[in-house]
């Protein structure tokens, strides 16, 4: 028996074929009886609706035996194998044939298969015929007489239409892609445009204000109060100014902030004044000692700031270095005075001064020109470096000699102090491009910069990005000092204040992105996304395989059957199969839906084993891609599978994962951190489900350890290389995290999509409690990723994965 999904119709679908076939009965198969029926009725003409084939040998015996029909509709699904028999059928019953693509269909798969079935009973495609009303990917069979079938070779037609349908299927998603993109853009101005509004109003309030409090000042009334008060107001004048001489000091901390919790997080970590002491000591013995230069770009930068940041490097505890102060053409008076007095403080500290102003690229190009060490590091004319920076580089070269590339934590510097802390993960690629974390303290192999053509003008903004991007694309002996080594200066000239103060920077970088893509020969494109400034790398798909969905199941049909309606009525990813898998269940509810349902059905017999199951229902199927999904999951939007798609066709990649939410819109799975509460635990549980998270870490791809098995996608051949889910060690919790964990070991990378969102309506599943066998498997099997999880910083809280200060 052929059994297909229904398919997701047409709003009205009987009025709009009703509109192509003026005059005839209509015969149906494959879609919603009940749904159907009522549209044709209400359009006035006469149809017959069956779910699928198999119910149509049972109708024609109730009553239309050997009646014959003008049109007939099917619905065709993913499988072939009842192709021959069914179009023989209809080939009989009606002389005009509409195929229309079924749920989940890869319409260039399926079409000319169907198109050479039904050419035997001599129905032929009338490509004249326009769909585009019902479906673009629907086309016409029509019984012609006149015509030899065998002469007409309509197979290479549908050859060839199954690569424009390609290309137009992929137009299509990036059409849906760049409208979501554009309606993005546009709550995003209307949001500004509500700010600037209220600030206007603001103004006008402020405005009126103080024109009242001008007329309070000069009127009759303040004057006498005044006279009035000032015998009493003597004193207090008094007091003051004896405590402001007595205490000046205390006077000024009172009027001073105290320290937030990252200053004192920060006073805790940071080197010592005898820290610094027994590393410079430690210094003098390293066996590879090598010459950094840092390099420093100078254009009108303010006295003061340009001075402490020379200071900086001056302080450094590992003395192998230069400082090459490039002056891009300064024309201010006390720049050029510090300049020329800091270089003469140093031998170690070099000035070179460019006739004209030429940009970052071009004087940060003329200081890698001029550097004598095997090593660059990127110092801003304004910011801080800690003492101990140098040093944490040197001391990592002398265990990891091969690194091309090394990246420390940082944080702003501003008027209030240190604050603003960017606790960065260990190399992470996705993460990278969405935006630069790399960011400070980067230090460069010199032989590296120079081979990939150093800075580039056309990114300046950005060009430290660019410079990177082009790295990457050369090593990835990329290591991450996970220290505060770097103190970012946030002023109104810096893009530390946000990306609003140098809007162009922000474009610059998107196109750095681009160029990367190109030069990898990566199809897509560089978004935008408005919430967050963040980028959105979208992958064309380069092919829609099959994707089997496996689902799991006991009890609570309700759960699954909104599940599969979710999947069926808002997924946009045109081929997948839904396998659903039960498990031993005694309900009279589960055997009534799956004796109806339409979906494929899988039985495994046995106690609940949630790896076992899965293990189960892989060896069952045949798809290139595998879903894993539990039976609660609700899709929101559309694109959630083509999201989820696009990285698991990469041949780096091991698994997906998508943002999950909790019923009341708060993070139920958002990534997974090890090594907190013991084990593991979700990044940003119960976070809001918009909340940006640490550093904009919740609304960015990013790669973890491991996603959630409640909606993990991956490759068939990637899942038996690791050989699947661990049935007999790890049947239920921490399977999905053992399975991530195999794939890292094999050298994948483990991906987080925000952008595929779904509900996760967790609360009506069975309570999953955790097995100290279980807990007991993975602190044996993975003692060192628990210790030091590389995609969550160490400073980062070890009791909840909310990327807030540990201790």
């Amino acid at each position: 028996m052929l059994q297909s999904p229904f398919h997701s119709l047409h709003p009205n679908f009987a009025h709009a074929i009703s509109r192509k076939f003026e005059r005839g009965r209509f015969l149906v198969i494959g879609a919603d009886p009940q749904k159907l029926e009522r549209q044709f009725a209400e359009s006035g003409r006469d149809a017959v609706v069956l779910g699928s084939s198999g119910d149509l040998p049972a109708r024609l015996r109730q009553g239309d035996g050997a009646a014959h029909f003008e049109i007939g509709v099917w619905f065709y699904p993913l499988e072939n194998s009842d192709d021959d028999r069914l179009a023989e059928e209809l080939s009989r019953r009606a002389d005009d044939i509409v195929l229309m693509p079924g749920a989940g269909v890869d319409v260039s798969q399926r079409r000319p298969q169907l198109v050479e079935s039904f050419r035997r009973f001599g129905l032929l495609p009338d490509y004249e015929w326009d769909p585009s009303e019902l479906d673009p990917a629907a086309i016409r069979l029509r019984r012609q007489l006149n015509e030899n079938p065998d002469t007409l070779i309509p197979a290479a037609v549908e050859t060839a239409f199954a690569r424009l349908n390609a290309r137009l299927s992929g137009l299509e998603r990036m059409l849906r892609t760049r409208v979501s993109e554009l309606e993005a853009a546009d709550r995003h101005i209307a949001a500004v445009e509500e700010k600037l509004f209220k600030l206007k109003e603001y103004r006008r309030e402020l405005k009126v204000l103080k024109d009242q409090k001008q007329a309070l000042r000069k009127s009759p009334e303040r004057r006498i109060g005044q006279v009035l008060l000032a015998p009493y107001r003597l004193p207090e004048k008094l007091v003051k100014a004896i405590r402001k001489k007595l205490h000046p000091r205390a006077a000024k901390s009172m009027r001073s902030a105290a320290p937030t919790e990252y200053q004192k997080w920060l006073q805790q970590h940071r080197a010592s004044a005898s820290d610094l002491e027994r590393m410079r000591h430690e210094a003098l013995a390293f066996a590879f000692q090598p010459l950094i230069s840092i390099i420093a770009p100078v254009f009108d930068t303010r006295a003061p700031w340009l001075e402490e940041a020379v200071q900086s490097v001056l302080a450094q505890v590992y003395e192998n270095w230069e400082l090459i102060l490039i002056d891009d053409a300064s024309t201010n008076p006390e720049t050029l005075e510090v300049l020329s007095r800091q270089s003469s403080r140093d031998a170690r500290i070099r000035l070179i001064r460019l006739e004209q102003n030429g940009g970052i690229s071009v004087a940060s190009n003329r200081g890698l020109a001029e550097a004598q060490g095997e090593w660059i590091g990127l110092l801003d004319h304004d910011d801080l470096l800690e003492p101990d920076a140098l040093f944490q580089t040197a001391k990592l070269l002398q265990t990891h000699s091969d690194a091309d590339l090394i990246y420390s934590d940082e944080d702003k510097f501003t008027e209030e102090g240190f604050a603003a802390p960017m606790l960065k993960p260990d190399w992470s690629p996705d993460f990278f491009l969405a935006c630069n974390y790399l960011c400070h303290f980067i230090t460069v192999r010199r032989e590296l910069v120079l081979r990939i053509g150093g800075f580039s003008s056309q990114f300046d903004g950005s060009q430290d990005y660019d410079l990177l991007l082009r790295a990457i694309e050369q090593t990835d002996q990329i290591h991450h000092i996970p220290r505060v080594l770097y103190h970012w200066r946030q002023s109104a000239s810096s893009s530390s204040s946000g990306l609003r103060q140098k809007p162009g920077q922000f474009e610059a970088g998107r196109r750095a992105i681009g160029e990367h893509l190109r030069r990898k020969g990566i199809r897509g494109h560089v978004a935008i996304d408005w919430r967050t400034h963040a980028y959105w790398v979208r992958r064309e798909l380069a092919e829609v395989k099959k994707i089997s969905i496996i689902i799991p199941v006991r009890d609570r049909i309700g759960l699954l059957a909104r599940c599969i309606e979710s999947i069926t009525t808002r997924t946009s990813y045109p081929n997948y199969e839904i396998v659903v898998v039960g498990n031993d269940s005694q309900s009279e509810e589960v055997r009534a839906y799956f004796g109806r349902s339409k979906h494929r059905l899988l039985y495994y017999e046995g106690p609940f084993n949630y790896s076992a199951i899965n293990n189960f229902a892989v060896e069952q199927t045949e798809s290139p891609w595998l879903l894993f999904l539990n039976h609660d999951i609700e899709v929101i939007e559309p694109d959630w599978l083509a999201f989820m798609a696009e990285h698991v066709q990469r041949p780096e990649v091991g698994a997906v994962g998508a943002r999950l939410l909790n019923p009341d819109d708060t993070i139920a799975h958002a990534g997974i951190v090890l090594g907190v509460n013991e084990i593991a635990q979700p990044a940003f549980r119960g976070f809001p489900a918009e909340d940006s998270g640490v550093c904009r870490q919740l609304q960015v791809m990013r790669n973890y350890s491991a996603v959630s098995g409640a909606c993990l996608l991956t490759r068939r051949d990637v899942f038996d290389e690791v050989e699947g889910f661990d049935e007999e060690c790890l049947p239920v919790t921490f399977s999905d995290v053992d399975l991530c964990l195999k794939m890292r070991r094999a050298g994948y990378l483990i991906v987080y999509t925000p952008f595929a969102k779904l509900y996760h309506h967790e609360s009506g599943t069975r309570r999953r409690t955790v097995e100290p066998l279980e807990t007991e498997v993975m602190r044996q099997r993975w003692p060192e990723v628990l210790e030091h999880d590389p995609y969550y910083n160490p400073n980062l809280s070890r009791d909840r994965a909310d990327f807030s200060l540990g201790k």
